[in-house]
């Protein structure tokens, strides 16, 4: 019989053994979820504008035809020479900067995932963020 390691609990000063696939112990797994449904609700209620703007009908639409219009490619793969499904349709210049072009299609790009998270976080270290 597989004996699987156990690890220790995620929980700063927390030394309790859990289950290798286990993120948190008993203990701390009900302040984690708590802590997650705070900061849900948190950003739920500062970006409400860009939530609803996501959930709406026009950029579906948008996204949609951005998708189309480039073959569900990634757009920086493309330029690497790689061909790579899209997952993800970018704004160029984040909304946050310039909300008039939310819906510009020559502002938007699909990426992929890994693309579109190296372009996240360069913006973040851009913005200070990170």
């Amino acid at each position: 019989m597989i004996t699987i390691p156990k690890r220790k609990c995620n929980k700063i000063n927390c030394n309790e053994l859990i289950d290798f696939k286990e993120t948190y112990c008993n203990k701390h797994k009900e302040l984690n979820n708590q802590s997650n449904k705070d900061y849900e609700r948190y950003r739920t209620e500062r970006d409400k504008t860009y939530i609803k703007f996501y959930q709406s009908r026009q950029w579906k639409n948008t996204r949609k035809s951005v998708m189309i219009e480039h073959d569900y490619l990634c757009q920086e793969c493309l330029r690497q020479g790689y061909y790579k499904q899209a997952n993800v349709v970018d704004h160029i210049i984040e909304l946050k900067d310039d909300w008039d072009k939310r819906l510009d299609k020559d502002n938007l790009e699909p990426l992929c995932n890994a693309c579109h998270n190296i372009k996240t976080k360069e913006e973040q270290k851009r913005r200070g963020t990170s």
